[in-house]
């Protein structure tokens, strides 16, 4: 008899093990004492299969399921819901899962919308995401899914995980990459209101995986990787992802409301970026903080048996200055600890950054690849940083900045964070003082589950 997907699977074990129960708790246990001032809602996605897999899994293919977590006048509920995208429902018709494996999928089906990457509310819509597909529209309480959402017929190809929102216009800024096809990028532009206003296709020098970017206040910024993807591998039911480190990085540079033909594509040595933190204008060149990678083993049998990033192949905080001039990039790295999943306060969001803050290998180091038990906040005005270790086997998510009030300074505020207590095999939500995260804790939520370690979080303030 052969073994089960997920006995053999680290992505199956452990708190990447799913979590298949929804349901909502209300008045949850709060040590410390939650401020006055946070009130609004932290939701988190990521992978969780609703099914056994029936093939090879990797973490990125899982359903979505969507965590909120509710703070008002001091007290916290929560709730959390699948997000019920097509394929989903077709497989509980079902009973088990339809997919296949991610490098065979099922030919009878369309690719799966999972749904499972981020939750990003703007115009009053708040949309669970993954890059492959449209975006999903869910209702704020409830978290009842409403269908997959076009902007009025609009959007006839995939959406970004990764859309950036304006502080000052309120534009919400995109991309859509088939991956398959160079030529099938199109970048995008929605108004404040949430109508679809500028769309324009860009060829990229090769087709990989773009799976963020960055904005200023003038220009839209993206990052072409030495991942290059081949369908002929695909296929043949093999990894299509390719490291070709000869063929260096690309920045692609765009202004704003630009046509595709206008990217400025600039070369940098061989590397690959999941996230960036920020970039900004700086007179006649770009300021660009990134998680850089040396080397991306995507998927790969060695990456799924090693388990552990390190070297070249963990991501560390680097800068990159575009002379838009002159044409030179200059490289230079801030850290050498491995980190993951960088912001920055979302009001700073293409403008000029001082703090940034990430996820991060903890003093134990990692005994898996996306395991985090630290964060880490950088000063990189002084060129300083801090960490707040939660201990070992403890994972920490995205580090989420929320100002203490719309006016307050940057760096003025809190840091949420989803932390895993392997102790009592459940979550919490810290709230760290943004200006001294290694100090006491302000208050920790209670969840009175696991949330699987999953991808990205936002706040959404209340009405």
């Amino acid at each position: 008899m052969s073994q089960r997907e997920s006995d053999v699977n680290p992505y199956l074990q452990g708190n990447f093990a799913p979590w298949r129960m929804e349901g909502e708790a209300l008045d949850l246990d709060v040590e410390g004492e939650l401020p006055a001032v946070l009130r609004g809602t932290f939701y988190r996605n990521g992978p969780n299969p609703a099914y056994e897999p029936t093939g090879p899994y990797h973490w990125f293919s899982g359903d979505g399921m969507i965590h909120a977590i509710t703070l008002q006048d001091g007290r916290a509920s929560y709730r959390n819901r699948y997000v019920k995208s097509r394929g989903l429902v077709e497989e509980r018709a079902a009973g088990r899962s339809l997919s296949g494996s991610m490098f065979r999928p099922n030919p009878e089906r369309r690719p799966k919308n999972t749904a499972n990457t981020n939750i990003v509310a703007h115009a009053g819509r708040l949309f669970a995401l993954v890059e492959s597909a449209l975006p999903t529209e869910l209702t704020p309480g409830s978290l009842e899914t409403l269908g997959e959402y076009d902007f009025a017929g609009r959007l006839r190809g995939p959406m970004t995980a990764h859309p950036k929102i304006d502080p000052d216009t309120g534009d919400l800024v995109f991309f859509g990459n088939s991956i398959a096809d160079a030529a099938a990028f199109t970048y995008h532009v929605a108004d404040h209101a949430g109508a679809l206003v500028h769309s324009t296709p860009i060829t990229l020098p090769w087709a990989s995986m773009v799976h963020d970017f960055a904005i200023t206040r003038a220009h839209a910024v993206f990052l072409l990787g030495s991942l290059v993807f081949r369908p002929e591998c695909l296929a043949e039911g093999k990894n299509p992802f390719c490291w070709e480190p000869e063929r260096g990085m690309r920045i692609g540079v765009l202004p704003r409301r630009g046509e595709g033909a206008a990217v400025r594509w600039f070369e940098i040595e061989g590397g690959y970026v999941f996230h960036p933190m920020n970039a900004y204008d700086d007179g006649d060149a770009i300021v660009l903080d990134v998680a850089r990678y040396g080397r991306m083993d995507l998927m790969t049998p060695a990456a799924m048996r090693d388990r552990v990033w390190d070297g070249d192949g963990a991501a560390r905080l680097h800068r990159y200055h575009i002379d838009l001039q002159g044409g030179a990039v200059r490289s230079q790295p801030l850290d050498d600890v491995p980190i993951e999943f960088p912001r920055v306060d979302e009001r700073r969001v293409g403008r000029k950054h001082r703090f940034g803050y990430a996820a991060a290998v903890g003093p134990e180091g990692s005994p898996h690849l996306s395991l985090w038990t630290a964060v880490r906040r950088y000063d990189l005005e002084r060129g300083t940083f801090e960490s707040r270790a939660f201990g070992e086997g403890n994972g920490a998510g995205e580090p989420l900045f929320v100002p203490k009030n719309p006016e307050s300074e940057e760096g003025d505020g809190y840091l949420l964070v989803l932390v895993y207590d392997r102790t009592r095999n459940a979550s919490d939500l810290w709230v760290l003082d943004a200006q001294d995260i290694q100090g006491e804790p302000v208050a920790r939520v209670r969840l009175p589950h696991r949330v699987p370690y999953g991808f990205h979080a936002n706040w959404v303030p209340a009405a």
